[in-house]
C-alpha cells in the first residue's frame, strides 16, 4: 500500500508542477547528456588509440642466425609482459613477399641481390593504456635478448597520442564531478519547491503521527523518477546523434565501422546514476527545508 501511495503521490506532484518538472527533466538531460557524450568519446578514443598502436607497432627484427630456443624465449617474454596486447610473427619469406607487393621497382632491386636481405620480425601490439615509460622499458629488455638484431618503436608519436588520451581522461574526471554536483543541485532546487508547496500537508501528516519515511517517500520517489527519465532521454538523444555523426566522411575514415555507442552496462549505470542523483537531491531538499 505504501508503494502505491508513494507512486500516486509522486506522479500527482509531477503533474501539478508539470512546467517545472519538464524544465527540470530537460536540464538534467542536458547535464547527463554531456557526461554520456564524454564517455562515448572516451571509449571511442581508447579504441582508436588501440588501433593506432596496432598500425604503428613495436617491431622486433630478428637476426638470421637466431635459434629456435632464442626465438621461443623472446615470444615467452612478450606473452608475460603487462603492456603487450599481442604480437604477430613475419618470416623472412613473408616479409619479402609483402615488400614485392608494395613496390615493383624495389622488388627488382631485391631480386638483383640474389638473396633475401629482409629479416624475420615480431610486430608487437601495445595496450592502449600502456605509457611511454613502459614501452621504453620493453624496448630495453628485448634488446638484451640474444638473436635480436634491432627494435623499432615510434616513441614520439606514441607519446603524443598517450598524452592526449591522459588529458582527455583528466577532463572527464572534472566533467563527471561537475555533472554529479549539477544534477544533485538541480534536483535539490526543484524538490525544495515541491516540499514548500506541500508544507501544510506535511505538517498535518506530522501531527497525525506519520513516520518520516512515509512523509518523505513521495518526494524521494519524485526525485528518482526525474533522474531516471532525464537519463533515458539523454541516452536516446546521444544514440541518435552518434548515428548521424558516424556517417560523416571524416569519421568514416577514422572509424570505418562507425562510432560505437555506450556498452549496455555503462548505459545502465548512467540511468541508475541519474536516479540516485535525483534521490540525493530530493533527500537534501527535504531535510534542509523541513529540519526534520
Amino acid at each position: 500500500m505504501e508503494i502505491r501511495y508513494f507512486l500516486s503521490s509522486a506522479f500527482r506532484n509531477l503533474w501539478e508542477s508539470k512546467v517545472t518538472s519538464l524544465f527540470t527533466a530537460v536540464t538534467l538531460s542536458v547535464a547527463l547528456g554531456f557526461f554520456g557524450a564524454y564517455l562515448a568519446m572516451f571509449l571511442n578514443m581508447k579504441a582508436a588509440l588501440g588501433a593506432v598502436n596496432e598500425k604503428f607497432p613495436l617491431t622486433i627484427y630478428l637476426s638470421d642466425g637466431i635459434t629456435t630456443a632464442q626465438e621461443d624465449l623472446i615470444k615467452s617474454s612478450l606473452k608475460s609482459d603487462t603492456c603487450v596486447a599481442g604480437f604477430g610473427y613475419t618470416s623472412k619469406e613473408s616479409a619479402l613477399k609483402q615488400f614485392r607487393g608494395s613496390d615493383n621497382n624495389a622488388a627488382s632491386l631485391i631480386d638483383s641481390l640474389g638473396q633475401n636481405p629482409l629479416p624475420a620480425s615480431l610486430d608487437v601490439r601495445l595496450l592502449a593504456e600502456s605509457d611511454k615509460s613502459q614501452a621504453e622499458r620493453l624496448v630495453r629488455d628485448i634488446r638484451r635478448f640474444p638473436g635480436v638484431e634491432d627494435v623499432q618503436y615510434l616513441q614520439e608519436e606514441a607519446g603524443h597520442l598517450k598524452a592526449m588520451f591522459d588529458s582527455f581522461r583528466l577532463a572527464g574526471l572534472v566533467l563527471g564531478i561537475s555533472v554529479l554536483l549539477g544534477v544533485v543541485f538541480i534536483s535539490y532546487s526543484t524538490l525544495r519547491l515541491a516540499v514548500l508547496n506541500h508544507s501544510e500537508e506535511i505538517e498535518v501528516m506530522k501531527l497525525m503521527g506519520s513516520t518520516r519515511f512515509f512523509i518523505m517517500g513521495p518526494f524521494l520517489l519524485e526525485g528518482v523518477i526525474q533522474g531516471l527519465f532525464a537519463a533515458g532521454i539523454s541516452l536516446g538523444v546521444l544514440y541518435g546523434l552518434l548515428r548521424i555523426i558516424s556517417k560523416g566522411p571524416s569519421l568514416l575514415m577514422l572509424a570505418p565501422s562507425g562510432v560505437s555507442f555506450l556498452p549496455i552496462w555503462i548505459s545502465a549505470g548512467v540511468v541508475i546514476g541519474g536516479g540516485l542523483m535525483g534521490l540525493t537531491g530530493s533527500f537534501f531538499a527535504f531535510f534542509r527545508k523541513l529540519r526534520m
